[in-house]
């Protein structure tokens, strides 16, 4: 009877239980991309040494198109990144430029060239020299309102440096080819000029 204990007064130990999910945050990208290489090791030799070489740079061409298509200026390349930058593409995409159909007119003027009917090849060579001087009036004057709008915006010189160029390879696209995809309506650098709206404005508004 002395030996006997209570069974009411024993504790009870309760079993704690396992934690639900993962149990682990979540990598970051760049670890887990860390990890993968490390778990796939070194190549075994050059071929596959340039293998992996192209699929990363295929990879990294691939992230920077999708950050210019997303319109997400922090995720620009560093030629399409800054203030100037930003000025350059909204001021080229919202006016009208001779330079956007380069392209399709040198193409169709080459195939005329190549017919051999002279009076044919006569135009189109007349008609090249005749676009190539409205491209080159064209890109003065849009250059010109540019630099007076840079001057006036960006005050930072450095900001400013290659951003002419930059404009012109920019205006001698196709529109719907621009890369990042003009953001501005037609008017917009007329606008700008005038100080009507602000070319620094995060949303241009539309018209």
């Amino acid at each position: 009877m002395f030996g006997r204990r209570s069974t009411s007064s024993e504790p009870v130990v309760e079993t704690p239980e396992k934690p639900q999910g993962k149990g682990h945050p979540t990598p970051k990208r760049r670890d887990a991309e860390a990890a993968r290489r490390q778990r796939s090791g070194p190549p075994r030799d050059k071929k596959e040494a340039r293998a992996r070489l192209r699929a990363e740079r295929a990879r990294e061409r691939e992230e920077q198109q999708a950050a210019l298509k997303s319109g997400d200026e922090r995720a620009f390349p560093l030629r399409d990144q800054g203030p100037a930058r930003k000025i350059a593409r909204n001021y080229v995409d919202g006016r009208r430029g001779a330079g956007e159909f380069f392209w399709p007119a040198v193409i169709v003027a080459l195939v005329l060239l190549l017919l051999p009917l002279p009076k044919i090849q006569a135009f189109a060579t007349w008609f090249l020299l005749g676009y190539y001087l409205l491209i080159v009036t064209d890109t003065i004057i849009m250059l010109t309102g540019l630099s007076r709008l840079l001057r006036r915006e960006t005050p930072d010189t450095v900001d400013r440096r290659g951003t002419l160029p930059y404009a012109f390879g920019r205006s001698i696209q196709s529109r719907k080819r621009r890369m990042p995809p003009p953001s501005v309506p037609m008017g917009w650098s007329r606008k700008a000029l005038k100080g009507e709206i602000d070319p620094l404005a995060s949303k241009p508004p539309a018209t």
